[in-house]
């Protein structure tokens, strides 16, 4: 058991398509929080969005009795490992509120009540040794007067060799797989890995690999900021209504220019199952279970395309930013 000396909240946003993956998550935390003496010292902030303003729910499967019945079941267990710092939200089915949205709240909302804002995911399982290497770097960076900066966490193979800084050392000379069943492949970043199997991989770990990096290279699941980061200014751009992302790495890099540290745990895995088996259920009139972009709704098309535009015109400094009210017409 580890007793913590700095302060956290995990903050996840769960769409209702993705509450068969919820379980797994849950399971996640519980994999992580057990390890903590004083769980007072951890916030869990969790979002569950009813919204049909991109998908309809397919009430021939389920209906929203269930959905929350499935979200609140999560909560129940959660507090039966000792989290008392809980909260959750319902986002209603007219509601423009959007994970972007959300994560923009959370860094807001508790910069100034914890020390550290963690990005999970229903996707995603934080290491069970997230907190330990956390207290660990927070150790450094306290004696090297280091406050403002981004801790993630290794991955498996991702895309091209511009994130190889963010793979795992067990997989830095695996071979990306550029095609439809890349997701089948578990040295793949977005296939499906058991807790199980990822805590045997991080059970090898002795000492923590950190290295750091000047730029911002950062997938959004299982993402650490320092609150003094998020204090300096730094935060998803309103005008982002979808690249939540892309959209903190703008703002970290120009607000912190050659300043921007972004701290990577080399030894450490994390799971993120971009492609799920179970990641997009009872959506209407769609087959797409693994979340394949090209499977989407037109009007879930049109949504990335308007915030991928207000992306182009954060960085160029020019034209007017998209607004949900575009959205509506």
């Amino acid at each position: 058991m580890i007793k913590l000396n700095k302060k956290y909240v995990i903050g996840t946003h769960v769409m209702f398509f993705e509450i068969e993956m919820y379980k797994d998550f849950i399971d996640g935390l519980i994999n992580l929080i057990e390890t903590v003496e004083n769980k007072e010292n951890i916030y869990i902030d969790l979002c569950f969005n009813m919204n049909e303003i991109l998908e309809k729910i397919d009430r021939k499967q389920i209906d929203e009795e269930q959905l929350l019945g499935a979200f609140y079941s999560g909560s129940v267990r959660l507090e039966g490992y000792g989290i008392t710092n809980l909260k959750t939200r319902i986002i209603q089915k007219g509601e423009f509120y959007f994970h972007a949205d959300y994560r923009r709240d959370l860094n807001y909302n508790y910069c100034k009540k914890v020390d550290y804002v963690m990005w999970g995911e229903t996707d995603s399982f934080f290491p069970k040794e997230a907190f330990q290497s956390l207290e660990s770097l927070s150790q450094y960076t306290d004696e090297q007067n280091i406050h403002r900066y981004i801790m993630c966490f290794a991955d498996r193979k991702m895309w091209d060799d511009s994130w190889n800084p963010t793979v795992h050392t067990d997989y830095e000379n695996i071979e990306y797989i550029d095609d439809e069943n890349h997701h089948l492949h578990k040295t793949q970043a977005k296939s499906q890995l058991s807790i199980e199997e990822m805590n045997e991989i991080n059970s090898k770990v002795e000492d923590f690999d950190f290295r750091s990096i000047n730029y911002p290279k950062i997938d959004g699941s299982c993402l650490v900021i320092s609150s003094d980061l998020i204090k300096s200014g730094v935060n998803i751009p309103l005008c982002l209504i979808y690249n939540d992302d892309e959209g903190l790495a703008i703002s970290a890099q120009q607000l912190c220019g050659q300043n921007f540290i972004q701290f990577i745990c080399k030894n450490l895995l994390k799971v993120h199952a971009r492609r799920h088996p179970k990641k997009r259920l009872y959506v209407l009139d769609e087959d797409n279970p693994n979340s394949f972009d090209d499977r989407k709704p037109s009007s879930f098309v049109k949504f990335k395309e308007m915030s991928q535009a207000n992306i182009r015109s954060l960085i160029e400094g020019r034209n007017k930013f998209y607004e949900y009210s575009d959205f509506k017409k």
